[in-house]
């Protein structure tokens, strides 16, 4: 079994220790993401998908009013 990592935008250098790793499930809600990991242990995230890695199993992810321009 292949788990997936999330990982916040600019982090793909250096992993920021709030990295979630161990991720079966990630769920999209109306206020942004609920993750669940491989022991049932969930999170929720003000946050939007940007980017999959298949490859990698990395989910990237960009906290909601952190992008350019927005306020």
């Amino acid at each position: 079994m292949c788990l997936a990592q999330v990982e916040f935008a600019g982090d793909e250098e250096e992993q920021r220790p709030d990295a979630l790793s161990d991720v079966a499930q990630i769920e999209l809600m109306p206020g942004g993401l609920r993750v669940t990991d491989l022991f049932g242990n969930t999170t929720e995230l003000e946050a939007e998908i940007r980017r999959i890695d298949f490859v990698r199993s990395v989910v990237s992810v960009e906290e909601r009013g952190s992008s350019p321009g927005s306020q």
